[in-house]
């Protein structure tokens, strides 16, 4: 095993990393997916969906161009609007779309599920040690998370997981919000905002386009193995350096 990196930022991406693939999949997408209908119907008149509906109607125009036989538009009537949204919304669950607003979306159903107790978010066990220490370095390294869910569920995630609320562990956070995760300027963006050079910070993924993206960026990365992840291409594992627990990366 080659010595640990040296660096001064770490970036964590969130699902197949430092969490498990299948809580997402099976707890919290079918959550969503599930629970999406009644939301809207409880909270349609709240002033803080009324602008992700907002999104999602003119998402639905876009994504109607480029999946005409599936994706709807949003009627203006309450109960045909409804329809239309959850319609798309699952639809874009089963085909596991990353679409901004929708997963704003998503973030507000997913911080109700967490606020009565019935999600917690999963953590592998490698991960609070390791973020701890990093914590207690002098200066402390400070801890960064990139993910494709909205920086609202990010934080639901790490106030109510497992390990109880860990946020104070964690510098801050991105969503697509900064750009997509398999394009190299998102990963630029992220090193201008938090103050660092690329080659200072740390990624860590369990997705070869990722890591490519940010290794063109100029930031070192690794690609995380954990069981239940889509394997690796053996170009995947020839130009980066694989680990398995975060402990290796201390």
């Amino acid at each position: 095993m080659p010595p640990p990196p040296e660096f001064s930022a770490l970036l964590l991406d969130i699902e197949g990393t430092i969490t498990s693939i299948s809580f997402v999949k099976d707890q919290l997408f079918p959550y969503a997916y599930d629970h999406v209908e009644r939301y809207l119907q409880e909270h349609f008149e709240d002033g803080g969906l009324q602008g992700i509906i907002s999104d999602l109607r003119g998402l639905a125009k876009e994504q109607l161009l480029l999946d005409p036989d599936q994706v709807r538009i949003v009627r203006d009537n309450k109960a045909e609007a409804i329809e239309d949204l959850v319609h798309n919304v699952r639809h874009w669950i089963n085909t596991d779309k990353k679409l901004t607003a929708m997963k704003a979306l998503q973030g507000l159903i997913w911080e109700e599920a967490y606020r009565r107790g019935d999600v917690k978010g999963h953590l592998y066990p490698d991960v609070l040690p390791v973020l701890e220490l990093l914590c207690k370095r002098s200066p402390p390294t400070p801890i960064y998370i990139y993910s494709s869910g909205s920086v609202h569920a990010q934080k639901l995630l790490f106030t109510h997981s497992i390990n109880g609320d860990i946020t104070g562990k964690l510098s801050g956070y991105f969503d697509t919000n900064v750009g997509l995760k398999g394009e190299a300027e998102s990963y630029k963006s992220i090193c201008r905002q938090i103050g660092r050079d690329a080659s200072e910070v740390l990624f860590l993924t369990d997705v070869e386009a990722e890591a490519r993206a940010a290794n063109e960026a100029g930031l070192q990365v690794r690609l995380v193995v954990r069981q239940g992840n889509a394997p690796l291409s053996e170009e995947a594992k020839k130009d980066f350096i694989v680990i398995h627990t975060l402990d290796d990366i201390i």
